[in-house]
């Protein structure tokens, strides 16, 4: 062709001409046309808007949004109120509350246009906190929604979280997913699909952030913004109402525009570096309040992620069960002996006895010796280990996953595995992806950043791989151990799935990375029969895995 011959492959005037038409003509990028693609085929479009507008709800609350200003441009205002005045839901109020040093005169306009509009002078800037607080005075509503004075709604925003309380009237705490923009015409991106509501993940990073909604019986019983945390107050606010609230509801869908300019921490995460440091009080005292133990929180890969160590309250014994030949075994007990934490026992699951061990002989069937291993255990918990061990990163492995499983709502705590590659073998189990379930992340490089960060922060999941993770072992009695129904990743599958039935959470620590031998893939010869048995939760897809995301590949890409 003829633009090879002028432009070859390779060459350098290809790579400048191709830039410059990126730059110049390529209106979108193609992470930007997926994502278009995306919006058309599951945001409504105009006619059903209007559709939107007819309903009727049985309960119709007043959504109040209110909205701390301080020298607010007027252009991004103006954009915010349409944004709202758009809505296809009208039962709203705006409360402004203006600390600017003078009154903001064009925005003392905004109330005699639209008597939803409230506008408060303050007199003073009384911080992010108080000036909020401010806000929350003009509150006539049944529900409270915060915004920031430079973000934006979608016209189906608040249709949406109505929609939600009338599917779940004892919803007290809402919060929904998100995407970025910097001006109303240009393109949406960096979407943020969330999981439904995790403990964990929320102590690891303020992954709720935007649209969050409060009851306003809850507001009241939080009492406001606290101006300590001023930076995180966001984060500080949202940890303190799941402490008071289990009726969370997480909205799958994108309700929020978070407005990406130079000031903002959308684009320039550098822009508030103070908040990451409040933010790491703000979980501290979090987990203090809910757990009565204490953390050390340094800095994750990304700001606003942070690498959590959870204390060991007392001393409590863990079993750690080992399998092989004896040969196999006194190589993996010189691996797990580098631990620094003392309190443990070995239990050899052996032909051979083994000196100093307590020493099980095998039946034939692996489970069920690892069930009469567990039985004959005198730990508080428990972790398997088995001949594919390679290496354990961490001396402190032990007492990192005790002090996660310690919590009486976890029930296992998994761990990150790998390979000899250092690529990805396991960092949690997805339910219902590419068929019974897989591992996420699979292949990957071992420590890069992901969505979430999900290979290097302590989060939520479905399901972990039972071997390499701590497991509690009065719970584990509580379901009756391990299955014989199913075999390989099926029993893991199903173990976390009875943990998860009993309201116990499934729990995954990528900070302990563990190097095996490559572990069995998914087997499909039970996946028939374990759909069948939790047809409910296959039904309903993985909780911690947003259906706006694919379960067609491991790697993470557009349910399009």
């Amino acid at each position: 062709m003829f633009i090879n011959k002028i432009l070859p492959q390779g060459s350098k005037r290809r790579e400048i001409v191709k830039k410059i038409y990126v730059k110049y003509f390529q209106k979108y990028s193609e992470e930007e046309r997926i994502y278009l693609k995306w919006i058309k085929n599951n945001e409504p479009d105009n006619k059903q808007l209007e559709e939107q507008k007819n309903i009727e709800f049985k309960i119709k609350p007043k959504i109040s949004i209110i909205v701390p200003v301080y020298n607010t441009p007027e252009n991004f205002f103006k954009e915010l109120v349409e944004s709202l005045q758009k809505q296809t839901y009208s039962n709203w109020e705006l409360c402004l509350a203006d600390g600017s040093p003078e009154p903001i005169k064009y925005m003392q306009e905004y109330p005699k246009i639209d008597k939803r509009i409230k506008y408060k002078v303050i007199g003073e800037n009384k911080g992010i906190s108080g000036n909020s607080n401010e806000a929350l005075t003009l509150v006539t509503g049944d529900f409270i929604g915060l915004l920031d004075h430079d973000d934006l709604l979608p016209p189906f925003s608040l249709y949406e979280v109505v929609k939600a309380i009338n599917e779940k009237p004892e919803a007290e705490f809402i919060y929904s997913d998100e995407d970025k923009l910097e001006t109303l015409k240009g393109p949406r991106y960096g979407v943020f699909f969330k999981p439904d509501f995790s403990p964990y993940t929320l102590n690891s990073a303020n992954y709720i952030c935007h649209f969050s909604i409060f009851k306003k019986e809850l507001m009241d019983k939080l009492g406001g913004f606290r101006s300590e945390y001023d930076g995180s107050q966001d984060f500080d606010i949202v940890a303190r109402a799941t402490e008071l609230t289990q009726n969370v509801v997480h909205i799958p869908k994108v309700l929020y525009h978070w407005r990406a300019h130079k000031n903002s921490t959308a684009q320039n995460s550098d822009s508030k570096p103070y908040a990451f440091e409040v933010g790491k009080k703000v979980i501290k005292d979090h987990i203090k309040r809910k757990l009565d133990t204490y953390v050390e929180v340094t800095d994750g890969l990304t700001p606003g992620s942070y690498e959590i160590k959870y204390k060991v309250k007392g001393n409590p014994k863990v079993s750690i069960i080992v399998d092989g030949t004896k040969i196999q075994i006194e190589k993996i007990i010189e691996k797990v002996k580098i631990s620094t934490y003392s309190n443990y026992e070995i239990i050899a699951i052996s032909d051979t006895e083994i000196e100093g061990l307590k020493t099980i002989k095998p039946t034939g069937n692996t489970f069920v010796d690892y069930n009469e291993a567990v039985t004959q255990a005198e730990g508080q918990y428990f972790m398997i280990v088995d001949e594919n061990l390679i290496k354990i990163d961490k001396p402190s492995y032990i007492e990192d996953l005790v002090g996660v499983c310690q919590d009486e709502d976890v029930g296992i705590v998994g761990t990150k595995l790998y390979n000899k590659k250092e690529t990805i073998e396991h960092c949690g189990i997805v339910i219902g992806m590419n068929g019974m379930g897989d591992f996420l992340y699979k292949g990957a490089p071992k420590d890069i950043g992901t969505y979430m960060q999900r290979l290097l922060i302590i989060h939520n999941v479905s399901c972990v791989y039972v071997k390499y993770a701590m497991i509690d072992k009065e719970l584990f009695m509580k379901i009756n151990k391990f299955t014989n129904d199913f075999t390989g990743l099926a029993v893991s599958i199903d173990t976390c799935l009875k943990i998860l039935d009993l309201h116990k959470q499934v729990v995954i620590n990528p900070i302990i990375s563990i190097c095996v031998e490559k572990i069995s893939q998914v087997e499909k010869v039970d996946e028939e029969k374990l759909q069948e048995k939790w047809k409910n939760q296959y039904k309903n897809g993985d909780i911690y895995f947003s259906p706006n995301l694919s379960k067609s590949n491991t790697g993470l890409s557009l349910n399009i």
